[in-house]
């Protein structure tokens, strides 16, 4: 808790972005932009397909939202949840916290249904677990097909330790929500028998097997969107990794993103990028086209973020049925 107010704080803010900075320009350094010339070293019949796919996750992640928020009862209009949720993007994106984007998804809820702020915090919840948990699957199944493959060092290994068990620690808990003779007992100690009420009433339509196998179908078709469109990318900037190996650093780069140390993940999620292609022996000698991918990485990033700004900027000018 220290830690991350300290992170919250000014002196915290400014470091981060920083340390975000700092390693965007480090990437940028590691380019010999004269002997590429520029973005004129990209296939755009490869980049157009890429930012296309990268553009697609969006979309699929607000359906996920929607199926959460039809589960709870939560009848807001599609175009409200769709507005919100792009503007939530761009702040993600661009202000420190991690969680400026659901703040203003929070707010949506708010406005719309005052007396059930649990459950829209709980919604809101599951929609970034589950998202985390398939990320996690996906990046041991991927792991595991890339070490299958040839001899595994030590370090690859971990990482599949690692991502199995953050993906068995998420599917775990889960479960235990699922049952709440589990958890009931030591949440009626702590919170007592009327939150705790208001939180199972919370957590009961999203344990339901329908909405969380249609949540993590969901979630999965996300991040292989993701990484199709960096196997494109990479492809576009001259490389050519397997899908499997290029898919298990994208993940990592995105689990390492998640945490609250830059802004929006920018910078560290790169920098992993770089450090995974490395550790995974994709682009031995051609540092500088690694280097170019993982600034195209964080191109398309904001760019799509970008779209967010725009509904932000335009927002007040909607009607009040789409605002």
């Amino acid at each position: 808790m220290r830690w991350f107010s300290f992170l919250q704080s000014p002196v915290g803010v400014v470091l981060r972005y920083a340390l975000t900075l700092g390693l965007l320009g480090w990437l940028v350094t590691r380019v010999e932009w004269t002997a590429l010339g520029g973005l004129r070293a990209l296939d755009w019949r490869l980049a157009v397909p890429a930012i296309l796919l990268a553009g697609l996750a969006y979309p699929l992640q607000i359906v996920r939202w929607q199926v959460l928020l039809r589960a709870q009862g939560f009848a807001v209009p599609a175009g409200r949840v769709h507005f919100a949720s792009w503007a939530g993007f761009f702040y993600n994106s661009f202000l420190p916290g991690g969680i400026a984007g659901d703040a203003v998804r929070f707010n949506l809820l708010w406005q719309h249904a005052p007396d059930r702020k649990t459950a829209a915090a709980t919604g809101l919840l599951a929609d970034r677990l589950v998202g985390l948990a398939a990320l996690f699957g996906l990046a041991a199944l991927f792991l595991g097909l890339h070490l299958a493959a040839g001899n595994a060092s030590e370090s690859e290994r971990l990482l599949l330790l690692a991502s199995a068990g953050g993906f068995i620690a998420l599917l775990g808990g889960a479960a235990t929500l699922a049952w709440p003779r589990l958890w009931a007992p030591l949440a009626t100690r702590l919170l007592g028998s009327e939150r705790t009420a208001v939180l199972h009433a919370a957590l009961l339509p999203l344990t339901k097997i329908r909405v969380a196998t249609l949540c993590l179908l969901l979630s999965i078709t996300v991040w292989l969107a993701d990484f199709a469109a960096l196997w494109l990318l990479a492809r576009a900037v001259g490389l050519e990794p397997g899908f499997w190996s290029l898919s298990a650093a994208s993940a990592g780069a995105y689990v390492v993103a998640s945490l609250p140390l830059s802004i929006g993940g920018h910078g560290l999620r790169e920098g992993t990028l770089v450090a995974l292609l490395h550790l995974l022996g994709i682009g031995s000698g051609q540092e500088t086209l690694v280097a170019l991918l993982a600034l195209a990485f964080f191109a398309l990033s904001v760019g799509w973020s970008l779209v967010g700004g725009v509904v932000v900027l335009f927002a007040p000018k909607l009607p009040a049925r789409f605002a």
